[in-house]
């Protein structure tokens, strides 16, 4: 018996994490960079980020970048993996929040949001697909939406429409991407506890937060919640799984 086998192995692969200077992108990189990841450490906060690499292995790079800016998405990757080993597999964590009514919803704002939460996912996974950027054989992307993209909300058409759109994204990237055996999985993580949680928080009453509350049914999550689930889509554990939703939010959807 192999007293060592562990099937979230990532030792020998190389992935890209956005959004990872703080909350569930750091959380993330840490366990990933714990099961034996190299990482590439995406942020437009820079001091984020070495907090972040500072948990993490000192050897794994930090690389502050604007995923506004999606035309420099291709050279960012083909710089990344220039005279360096290629990616395994990237996770679009880096997300903007949007709260406001139909009647308020602004065009330049909501635009940003779509370019960062949406868009700039697309473009990585343009760029992922050159032979430049990743190896060839098992690859893995995993899309962050959120539980939003599922059920309906008052004044979040905004970003319930950038994350609602990685799940088409998803299924029509797994069928295309398949045949060159990169898997495109996206998770729906309900409320977490993190600062943008609490960003939002101040919008609205604390009666209001405590009935988000008690909509899931193991109560709020936890960074960790959804940094396991990263793993496990981008590990060899996850090999059969392409073109799924994976909802992990205590049970918010399952009411």
């Amino acid at each position: 018996m192999n007293n060592n086998f562990n099937p979230l192995d990532l030792s020998g692969k190389r992935f890209l994490v956005t959004g990872a200077a703080s909350g569930i992108g750091r959380a993330t990189s840490i366990v990933l960079s714990r099961l034996g990841a190299d990482l590439v450490l995406l942020d437009l906060n820079i001091s984020g980020l070495k907090e972040t690499q500072s948990a993490c292995k000192q050897t794994d790079s930090v690389i502050e970048f604007d995923l506004k800016n999606g035309s420099g998405i291709k050279d960012l990757l083909f710089t990344i993996s220039d005279n360096q080993k290629c990616l395994n597999g990237f996770i679009h964590l880096a997300g903007i929040p949007y709260i406001s009514p139909l009647k308020s919803i602004n065009e330049k704002k909501y635009m940003e949001v779509l370019q960062v939460n949406t868009i700039a996912g697309l473009e990585l996974a343009k760029a992922f697909t050159s032979r430049k950027v990743s190896e060839e054989g098992r690859r893995s992307i995993v899309f962050i939406s959120s539980v939003y993209a599922c059920v309906g909300s008052v004044a979040n058409v905004g970003y319930a429409m950038s994350k609602a759109a990685l799940h088409g994204i998803t299924r029509s990237l797994a069928v295309e991407l398949a045949p060159k055996k990169i898997r495109v999985n996206c998770i729906a993580p309900g409320f977490i506890k993190t600062n943008m949680m609490k960003e939002t928080e101040k919008f609205f009453s604390e009666q209001r937060n405590e009935i988000l509350e008690n909509l899931h049914p193991l109560g709020l999550g936890e960074a960790n919640d959804i940094a396991y689930a990263c793993a496990f889509l981008l590990s060899d554990a996850s090999k059969w799984i392409t073109g799924s939703i994976m909802n992990v939010d205590g049970g918010f959807t399952a009411k």
